[in-house]
């Protein structure tokens, strides 16, 4: 073996290893979250092994290099700077959740996914917004007067909106943050000056049957509206 193709070799068996050790990381911190539906969490465990063995495969072809596998084809320097990018975004860009930059297009009023009876057997006060997104589905706004909310998003406004009302949203994740979906619940709210925009706000109040940018809609007139921390798990699931 040349020394180039050994320090090919080292590369790509550091390139595994960060790759399990990452994938590590991510689990432990509960980062991992940030990127896939916790259903598909699994993925990343399984995904961690495989590095390591493939780490600890080409330690032992070091090792022993009669154990060498036969390439058919060389792997130049090209290659593993193409496969190290992606490792070296990942450590370099913080992780974090979507919040209100990553919106482009503005908040959907429209449910994601599909509705089950257990949802909608929920109480009032134990809905979340994509819950609540999922019962005006299913009914005139004027069905939902007086009944109580409290939910847990960020605050978003668009040109539209006037002054006291906003949307309290979420983004929605049906399988990764490729598919990720913002939804809102609208809202008014006098003392909206004290929240500032993108930031998480759990919201108090009652829904109203009432104008919003132009539709008639259920809107939650707020009673409470405090600062909260982004929730542990901000995403919803369909």
């Amino acid at each position: 073996m040349s020394a180039r193709e050994s320090r090919i070799d080292w590369a790509k068996l550091l390139i595994l290893l960060g790759m399990g050790i990452y994938l590590t990381q991510l689990i432990i911190s509960g980062n991992l979250l940030n990127y896939i539906n916790q259903r598909f969490a699994w993925l990343a465990y399984v995904g961690a092994g495989i590095f390591f063995a493939l780490a600890a495969t080409s330690l032992l072809q070091r090792i022993k290099p009669s154990l060498h596998a036969h390439q058919h084809y060389a792997i130049g320097w090209d290659i593993v700077l193409v496969v190290a990018f992606p490792l070296a975004l990942a450590v370099l860009i913080p992780s974090r959740s979507l919040g209100i930059e990553a919106i482009n297009g503005g908040i959907s009023l429209r449910p994601v996914g599909v509705g089950t009876a257990a949802t909608f057997a929920r109480s009032p006060l134990d809905r979340n917004i994509l819950d609540w997104l999922r019962e005006f589905n299913r009914a005139v706004p004027a069905e939902f007067n007086d009944l109580p909310v409290d939910v847990i998003g960020f605050v978003y406004q668009e040109p539209v909106h006037d002054d006291d009302e906003f949307m309290v949203s979420r983004f929605t994740l049906s399988c990764c943050v490729a598919d990720a979906f913002p939804i809102g619940m609208p809202a008014r709210a006098d003392s909206l000056d004290e929240v500032a925009i993108g930031s998480w706000v759990r919201v108090q109040g009652r829904l109203q049957a009432a104008n919003f940018a132009g539709e008639l809609l259920p809107v939650i007139a707020v009673e409470v509206l405090e600062a909260v921390d982004e929730p542990e798990q901000p995403y919803l699931y369909p």
